[in-house]
């Protein structure tokens, strides 16, 4: 799954110059999982995916590259040396506000609101 392009990406952020293939898919992947099932579309591609979950993905990539947070599967302590830190996110904030602000990404209202799938019976 491929929202963008690595030229669309080095386009909007030209700071980050090692971006992999690899890299842009797992971005991809982490922001589609963010979107409420009613509102996902497994088709997309670079060029039907929406605006505001491609600049969503590209600001995910961006924060992975900035910060190097490693993708972890629980809520734990990161020690490196003498410095210990509490991790509990490798989501970028920014990224879910995009998703949010544009209606992919509803909080505050009921799970099945959110993640409901409708059913045509």
């Amino acid at each position: 799954m491929t929202f963008f392009t690595i030229e669309e990406f080095l386009n909007k952020y030209n700071q980050c110059q090692n971006a992999q293939q690899w890299q842009i898919e797992m971005a991809c992947e982490m922001t589609y999982s963010e979107i409420g099932l009613r509102y996902r579309d497994p088709s997309w591609n670079t060029d039907s995916v929406p605006t505001p979950i491609k600049n969503a993905s590209m600001e995910q990539l961006r924060f992975m590259l900035e910060y190097d947070i490693p993708t972890i599967d629980y809520k734990g302590m990161v020690e490196a040396g003498d410095m210990k830190s509490e991790l509990s996110s490798d989501y970028s904030t920014l990224a879910r506000t995009i998703l949010r602000n544009n209606g992919y990404l509803n909080r505050g209202v009921p799970i099945n609101y959110n993640m409901g799938m409708r059913f045509p019976f």
